[in-house]
């Protein structure tokens, strides 16, 4: 059931669709305004509300091991709307012919109002057959815990999301199967100016102790994109030589909404993987292997020495696939 919160969040929500709609039918000249509206409410923003997906998981369905894993990667999914379940909905059908135990959210988990007040909406509904299923989940915390909240609030937003997910901090490491996830804050640094040295300490020891045959990095700000936010260059120039120098074999982003994927940057594979419910444009670059603006996620299955990354779309095609080996077999 749900609190007087949440109703409040989608009334919100329902107040700025309405603001919306009412603006251009004021302003309305042609369809091209009434194009850029639907364009905005429909895509950029998903305004419009969605059926949670009604599909029956096999509970612990898939096999982890030393050896191999399958996992999946969203970014900036938290609307409750209409795109969001959709992309929900095509995971839990990924889930029926490739299970997979794990998910890795890339950040921005819970736009339009706090986590604690739109849990429901932004989680349990949409991902409910996941979360039945005993799906575990991993979190790099995105720039809205900031930018929606003020002060101490933003810092109760973060300690919100650490504790429903259960997150030691807002950079970790954990190991699943045959790979370790380096969970990092680049938003707390970029964004407040605090953690950054500390943060960067952190990760030096640990990527340097790591054992793993697979190191894997999830984060929010993308150090390569071609999209409407761009690359962020003070991720770049402080993880890229890192990643390079320790093995780091794929890095998963969001922030900006769309997919993408870099060619190898000295050895690292960067992915912008940030439209779990929204999408903008985007571009190429020197960089770039394949670029798309659509919704999706994304499954990865590592077996030995391969890895298969593949992005898919709400209708189940694979519009991207790419086959890495590890670096530390190299």
């Amino acid at each position: 059931m749900r609190d007087e919160a949440t109703s409040g969040a989608k009334m919100t929500r329902r107040g700025a669709i309405g603001l919306g709609i009412g603006a251009g039918g004021t302003v309305l000249a042609g369809g091209s305004v009434r194009a850029f509206l639907y364009e905005r409410l429909r895509w950029g923003e998903d305004f419009f509300p969605g059926t949670p997906p009604d599909i029956a998981l096999a509970p612990e369905a898939w096999t982890t091991t030393d050896e191999s894993i399958t996992f999946a990667v969203l970014g900036d999914n938290g609307t409750g709307g209409r795109n969001q379940m959709d992309v929900a909905r095509q995971m839990a059908r990924t889930y029926q012919e490739t299970p997979y135990g794990l998910v890795l959210l890339a950040g921005d988990i819970s736009y339009y109002g706090s986590i604690d007040d739109r849990w429901n909406d932004v989680f349990v509904e949409p991902y409910s057959p996941l979360i039945d299923a005993g799906v575990e989940w991993e979190l790099a915390i995105g720039n809205h815990e900031i930018s929606e909240k003020k002060s101490d609030n933003a810092v109760e937003e973060i300690q919100a999301q650490l504790r429903r997910f259960g997150n030691p901090g807002t950079y970790y490491s954990v190991v699943h199967g045959p790979m370790e996830v380096f969970v990092l804050d680049t938003i707390l640094p970029l964004d407040v100016g605090i953690n950054g040295p500390e943060e960067l300490a952190w990760l030096d020891e640990a990527l340097a102790a790591s054992t793993a045959r697979w190191k894997v990095a999830l984060l929010h700000h993308p150090a390569y994109s071609s999209g409407k936010h761009g690359s962020r260059m003070e991720v770049r120039e402080a993880l890229q030589p890192r990643f390079a120098e320790h093995g780091v074999d794929i890095a998963f982003t969001g922030h900006d909404h769309h997919y993408e994927r870099t060619t190898p940057q000295d050895g690292v594979t960067w992915v912008v993987s940030g439209a779990g419910a929204k999408r903008t444009r985007v571009g190429e670059s020197d960089f770039t292997a394949h670029a798309e603006s659509t919704l999706q996620f994304m499954l990865v299955q590592i077996d030995g020495d391969t890895m298969l990354v593949q992005a898919i779309t709400t209708d189940g095609r694979v519009i991207d696939e790419t086959t890495l080996q590890a670096r530390q077999a190299r």
